[in-house]
């Protein structure tokens, strides 16, 4: 990000947090509050994928940040701090020379971990139909549901394990430019 991004960034970050005075990072709660989000039907998914897999705060990270003793490390997943906040955005920030972070693995490894809530890799018949009731809510029944999952499984599996690997899960979207897709216009 340039200077003036960042600071753009720094300035919605102290938006959404609202406690006066400011801790430095923005709870599920306030995440879950931003209105985008609460319409979306992935929006909590989302927030899991973004305070579990991006927010996790270190023993380390903790005992710097707070000043404070071992003891009071709870290890709170329900929370990101800025730079952990501006870290995740600049996966999506569009940029004619992309940086390690922008790559296209890391964005599709962004969009597999909505699906792999288990992290062990692969996407199995559980997690997507998790997803695909989110999805379409009440529109669509449990049997069709069920119906759909196992369709996209067969068609996508390629090592019939019944599962979709991150692999498989790459191949299927290879002809899709998650560049574009996956990207946000930060404002000069």
């Amino acid at each position: 990000f340039t200077p003036e991004e960042l600071q753009r960034l720094y300035g919605r970050f102290q938006d959404l947090e609202k406690r006066d005075p400011p801790l430095g990072y923005i709870t599920r709660k306030e995440l879950l509050n931003i209105r985008e989000v609460a319409v979306n039907p992935l929006g909590e998914r989302l927030i899991d994928v973004i305070l579990q897999d991006h927010g996790k705060v270190s023993i380390q990270q903790h005992l710097f940040e707070t000043k404070r003793k071992y003891s009071s490390f709870k290890g709170d997943t329900n929370k990101i701090n800025f730079r952990q906040f501006a870290n995740m955005f600049a996966l999506f920030r569009r940029d004619k020379a992309p940086t390690n972070l922008h790559k296209r693995e890391k964005k599709l490894l962004f969009l597999f971990s909505l699906y792999d809530r288990n992290h062990d890799s692969n996407i199995d018949r559980n997690e997507l139909i998790e997803i695909l009731k989110l999805m379409v809510g009440g529109n669509i029944n449990d049997e069709q549901i069920s119906t759909i999952a196992d369709h996209t499984i067969g068609e996508l599996d390629v090592n019939g394990d019944l599962k979709i690997t991150f692999e498989e899960f790459c191949a299927t979207l290879s002809r899709i430019h998650i560049d574009e897709k996956m990207s946000m216009k930060f404002p000069s």
